[in-house]
C-alpha cells in the first residue's frame, strides 16, 4: 500500500460563510468578498489518485460547505472511493432533510461549529445564527443515525459558558471537541481553568500525545467524551505536528500544509497520479519548521 506521510486530508470546498465568528480563521484561507467553489469534476480526480494511500480521515471544511451546492455529492463519491474515516466540520444551519437522507447511508461524521448554549450568546457570537434551528438540526441529525460532535472554540479565560457548554454536551450525550483560541493572549493557559472542570465529571482521562487530551465524562444517567486540544502552535511544536497534521487543499487547489502558512503550490491534476503523489510527498518533506 501506498503512503503520502499526510495521516489526513482536509478539503476546503468554499472559503464563503453564511456565519460572521469573531474568532474565526477560516480554516487558513483568505478572506475575501468572493466566495470560492471547489470544482467537482478535479475533486473527484483528486479522489481517484488518492484512493490506494494510507489515510486515516478525510475531513470537508471550509468556510461553510454546505454553502457548496454539490457537496452531498462530493462526500458520497469519497465514501465510495475511500477506505478512511470521512467527517465534515459545518455550522450545520444549512443542510436540509432531504441532504440528512442521503448522508445517513455514508460513514459520515459531522463535526458543529457550537460556540454558546445560550440563544442570545449564540447569535452574538455567529452573527446569524439562530441556536433553535442548530438544535433541531442535531437532532434530525441524531435520529438519522449519523454520527456528531460539538466543536467549540474558547475565546475568554471566562470558564461559565465552558462549563454550560460542557454540561450540555453531557447532558445530550455529544462529543465535545474544545479548540482554545489561537492568536489570543492567554489562551495557551485555558486549560489550567477549565481542567478542574473537566475532572469533576471524570471517569477516564487520556493524553493522547497529539496535542489532544481526552476525558470520557458521565454522571449518573449520561456519559460522553471531551476532548482539549493543547495546540502545538502554542510551543511551536514542529514534530506533532508533522505526526498528526494535516494537508489542507484549498478550493483553488492550492495546498497548504500548515493554518498559519501561506498556500504556494497548485495541485497539478493533469501531469497524473505519481505526480500529485509526488507534490504531497515533497510538501511534507519541505514541512520542517514553524
Amino acid at each position: 500500500m501506498e503512503s503520502i506521510k499526510w495521516d489526513k486530508i482536509r478539503l476546503l470546498v468554499t472559503n464563503g460563510c453564511n456565519y460572521r465568528c469573531p474568532f474565526c480563521h477560516n480554516e487558513g484561507q483568505k478572506k475575501n468578498g468572493h466566495s470560492g467553489m471547489m470544482s467537482v469534476e478535479p475533486f473527484k480526480q483528486l479522489i481517484r489518485y488518492i484512493e490506494g494511500q494510507e489515510l486515516s480521515e478525510i475531513n470537508f471544511s471550509g468556510g461553510e460547505p454546505f454553502l457548496h451546492k454539490e457537496i452531498v455529492d462530493m462526500i458520497v463519491y469519497a465514501n465510495n472511493h475511500m477506505k478512511c474515516d470521512i467527517s465534515c466540520a459545518t455550522n450545520l444551519s444549512l443542510i436540509s432533510d432531504k441532504q440528512i437522507e442521503r448522508l445517513a447511508n455514508t460513514r459520515i461524521k459531522f463535526n458543529i461549529q457550537f460556540p454558546y448554549v445560550t440563544e442570545n450568546d449564540f447569535a452574538r457570537s455567529t452573527g446569524t445564527g439562530k441556536l433553535c434551528n442548530i438544535l433541531e438540526k442535531i437532532k434530525a441529525v441524531k435520529s438519522a443515525g449519523i454520527k456528531i460532535g460539538l466543536n467549540t472554540v474558547i475565546q475568554s479565560p471566562n470558564t461559565d459558558s465552558i462549563e454550560q457548554m460542557i454540561t450540555f454536551a453531557l447532558r445530550n450525550e455529544l462529543p465535545l471537541k474544545l479548540l482554545p483560541q489561537i492568536g489570543l493572549e492567554g489562551s495557551q493557559r485555558f486549560l489550567d481553568n477549565i481542567q478542574p472542570i473537566l475532572e469533576r465529571y471524570s471517569l477516564q482521562f487520556v493524553n493522547k500525545g497529539t496535542g489532544a487530551l481526552r476525558w470520557t465524562i458521565g454522571n449518573d444517567s449520561h456519559q460522553t467524551s471531551v476532548l482539549y486540544i493543547d495546540s502545538p502552535c502554542f510551543s511551536w511544536d514542529i514534530e506533532t505536528c508533522r505526526n498528526y497534521g494535516e494537508v489542507r487543499i484549498l478550493p483553488d487547489f492550492m495546498m497548504q500544509s500548515c493554518i498559519l502558512k501561506e498556500a504556494n503550490e497548485r495541485i497539478c491534476l493533469e501531469k497524473g497520479k505519481d505526480y500529485v503523489i509526488g507534490q504531497f510527498e515533497r510538501l511534507w518533506n519541505n514541512f520542517s519548521h514553524c
